[in-house]
């Protein structure tokens, strides 16, 4: 993610002077973006005269306020054209600002190649936000041509200046084998080294990163205490992946004393920043009353949430509730539609209760040719039950054709994994083979 970064909140002059003639310094104009923001009506009109006058400083800071929208009307396409101004005249930072109105065509027509040639001129001057904008236009090839030498220089000059997010980027770049002593190949040490030194910063994303790292004992030794106090960092600037791997740890998960509601609360924070996995958490926390009361219909909503941003447990954890849940919340065919989304989701139980479905006719059309098939997959996943149901169809003939001895291969097949009613049935057959040496074409084994 690219960063509009160091934008002041405003600029300030020194009360009392009735004309401004000379241009003013960066402490001058926060000073007057400081008595505007504590209610001096005179110190923005200073600042608005100064700006008049071509004042670089001024025009940079009353752009910075017209894009945020903080003290005057946010106007984007005034925004631009006062930070150009500011930019025309050898500003940096509103060279870098501008730079990025022009990367994502934010009050201005979108043209990374000109957004390249800003960020060039602002990054020459020091500017370390324009550094790591610029590395990260070289890493993406986006208006340049892909160049992750470029790159990595633009972030190394960045981080050295003090930018968090630069020494994230090149933590990603050698964790990833993008750039590394040989390319294509992780150097994880060296992005936890990186990593580190943004952590230390207090980039949330980097310490929830250091921190897993650390617990897992991956490019580092294992330190889950270690590792634990990062991801704490990180959870407390609501970095949802650090929250909800805390929640998980205060569920009884690892090395937190536990703490139900604590892991929910941070569980719920996460889910409500979007994170599908954590929007899941939260249904099942729901679902069975774990740091707070059962509510399965907002157990219901959240499974939703996430299953709908693609996550396919959700999906499943979802139809089951949605088929088995409690009578009022049942809705098969829909239960059956997300059944479907999780067994592309490659979840074989999925198969197996849509084979029950299809079987039965519940929420479906019933075809027994389709339960078998479902079955079939969720038996080569190696599920007892759909060994076991795929007998039951040979036996009564439903899909395929009847076959006695086919039907009693598919119970041994499910005995075999421990399946009690296969197991039932294979026992109660022993003494009748016993008996005429052949039971295969006699018997008849029923529904099970």
């Amino acid at each position: 993610m690219l960063y509009f970064c160091n934008i002041a909140i405003l600029a300030a002059l020194l009360l009392g002077q009735p004309m401004l003639a000379l241009a003013l310094t960066p402490d001058e104009a926060e000073a007057l973006v400081n008595s505007a923001g504590a209610g001096d009506a005179g110190a923005l009109e200073r600042l608005k005269q100064t700006a008049e006058r071509h004042d670089p400083e001024s025009l940079y800071h009353l752009g910075s306020l017209v894009f945020e929208g903080k003290l005057v009307r946010g106007d984007l396409e005034q925004a631009a054209d006062l930070l150009k101004r500011a930019a025309d005249k050898g500003h940096a930072a509103a060279q870098n600002a501008f730079g990025f109105m022009l990367q994502n065509g934010i009050g201005v027509a979108k043209n990374e190649q000109e957004a390249a040639l800003w960020y060039e001129r602002a990054a020459a001057a020091g500017e370390r936000e324009a550094q790591n904008n610029l590395g990260w236009l070289y890493q993406e090839g986006r208006g340049v041509e892909l160049n992750l030498d470029r790159a990595l220089s633009w972030y190394t000059k960045a981080a050295a200046a003090g930018s968090g997010i630069a020494a994230y980027h090149i933590g990603r770049l050698y964790e990833s084998g993008g750039y590394a002593p040989v390319r294509g190949v992780p150097n994880l040490a060296a992005a936890l080294d990186w990593y580190e030194k943004a952590a230390r910063g207090g980039l949330a994303i980097a310490q929830y990163k250091l921190g897993k790292a650390l617990y897992e004992g991956k490019g580092a030794e294992r330190n889950p205490v270690q590792g634990l106090a990062w991801i704490e960092k990180s959870a407390a600037q609501d970095n949802p992946l650090a929250q909800q791997l805390l929640a998980l740890q205060l569920a009884g998960d690892g090395y937190k004393a536990r703490d139900e509601r604590e892991a929910m609360r941070l569980t719920l924070a996460a889910a409500r920043a979007g994170l599908p996995s954590a929007e899941r958490l939260a249904g099942l926390f729901l679902e069975y009353g774990f740091g707070a009361g059962r509510d399965p219909r907002a157990a219901l909503r959240w499974y939703r949430e996430a299953a709908t941003r693609g996550d396919g447990e959700a999906a499943l954890r979802l139809a089951i509730l949605l088929d088995e849940g409690p009578p009022e919340m049942r809705a098969s065919k829909e239960a059956a539609a997300w059944y479907e989304k999780a067994s592309e989701a490659g979840w074989r139980d999925a198969d197996l209760r849509l084979g029950l479905l299809y079987q039965t006719g519940k929420g479906v059309e019933r075809n027994y040719a389709e339960a078998l098939r479902r079955y079939r997959r969720a038996a080569d996943a190696g599920y007892a039950d759909a060994l076991y149901r795929i007998a039951v169809l040979y036996d009564e003939g439903l899909g395929v054709n009847s076959d006695s001895r086919a039907a009693l291969q598919w119970f041994a097949k499910a005995a075999e994994r421990g399946h009690a009613e296969a197991n039932a049935v294979i026992q109660g057959l022993m003494k009748p083979v016993e008996r005429q040496g052949d039971a295969f074409s006699a018997l008849k084994f029923g529904k099970f």
